[in-house]
């Protein structure tokens, strides 16, 4: 077969259910489209389809055909779109699953530089507390956290999850800040209880002798991440939370970052989507976005100054080298 246009007639005849409102869509005659469906039946040696004047009904052989035929119409559009992603707009609906706290905290938050960037992506959030199968459900791409049970998806991980401790301002001021993990017995402590078992959140930290990880005797428990965010910043307590969930609230000042020394690195976070040959171009688009967000946002301003700091040090300390090492040209002495 020379071409795909034989294809695309009948899987629009079926999916219009009729040879008239294909040829509509085709800006073809019925006549015209019932001849390309004759010719690929002629061509494979199968008749796909029953026709009468009342009906048009697949034969059994046709039931399975179109359904191969319609993933490999979707395979060539995205290979196309793959192949125009540097040079074209990404364009059409684009599903993207996620966590409910991701999704409110994390996404929405930025996604008006996503639409500016991309005004032609139709985005439709699947937000959930549990794993949304992305075959199953039609999803092409999912962010999720912690260890990956195995599947036949492609994951590319974003990083991990800068785990802070933080409380409102005036929470602060009415209690003092802690400056040890000693200290947290004597504050008022909000935590995350896991929706799906009712198991409290573990707090984690960094310190000198390494991580270490914390039941806190909580007097405050939510099974809602972005409630746990908005209780903290009612000034209700302390709450530990990935920086990229609250970079919104500490960036206006609403929470406050204490303790930086224990900031931890907590659990990774993934971009996964389904094994394809070819990924659209709508797909490309976020995947590169959603890296950029969580670099910019997960890392504290703390962090990102020392880390600031030390690129500079590095940099005048390379400068030095250089210069130590360079041998200047002889001078010849000037006679008078």
């Amino acid at each position: 077969m020379e071409d795909f246009s034989a294809i695309s007639s009948f899987v629009r005849v079926v999916e219009a259910k009729s040879f008239r409102a294909a040829a509509a869509q085709l800006g073809m005659t019925p006549s015209g489209v019932s001849r390309a469906v004759s010719r690929l039946e002629e061509h494979i040696g199968v008749r796909l389809l029953f026709r009468s004047t009342r009906a048009l009904n697949l034969t059994d052989d046709g039931e399975s055909f179109y359904r191969r035929c319609k993933d490999i119409l979707a395979d060539l559009g995205e290979a196309v779109e793959s192949l125009g992603y540097a040079r074209t707009k990404p364009r059409g609906k684009l599903r993207v699953a996620m966590n409910v706290s991701i999704g409110r905290a994390g996404l929405i938050p930025n996604l008006a530089d996503f639409e500016a960037r991309y005004p032609d992506i139709r985005l439709e959030l699947a937000m959930s507390e549990r794993n949304i199968g992305l075959i199953e459900e039609g999803i092409d791409c999912a962010i999720r956290m912690g260890e990956l049970e195995d599947s036949n998806l492609v994951a590319r991980k974003l990083g991990y999850f800068s785990n802070v401790l933080c409380a409102s301002p005036a929470y602060l001021a009415r209690h003092g800040t802690p400056t040890c993990l000693d200290d947290l017995k004597q504050h008022q402590c909000i935590n995350y209880v896991y929706p799906t078992s009712g198991r409290a959140y573990q707090w984690q930290f960094d310190s000198p002798n390494g991580p270490v990880t914390l039941d806190v005797d909580a007097h405050l428990l939510i099974n809602d991440g972005e409630s746990v965010i908005q209780a903290a910043m009612a000034g209700l307590g302390i709450i530990q939370v990935p920086h990229w969930l609250a970079a919104g609230p500490i960036g206006h000042g609403k929470l406050q970052v204490i303790m930086e020394d224990t900031i931890s690195a907590g659990s990774p976070v993934w971009i996964v989507y389904p094994q394809k040959k070819h990924l659209s171009a709508r797909v490309h688009a976020f995947i590169d976005w959603i890296q950029e967000v969580f670099r910019r946002d997960n890392l504290p301003a703390c962090r990102r100054a020392a880390k600031d700091e030390a690129r500079a040090s590095a940099l005048v300390e390379s400068v030095r080298t250089n210069a130590a090492d360079k041998v200047l040209p002889r001078r010849e002495p000037v006679e008078a």
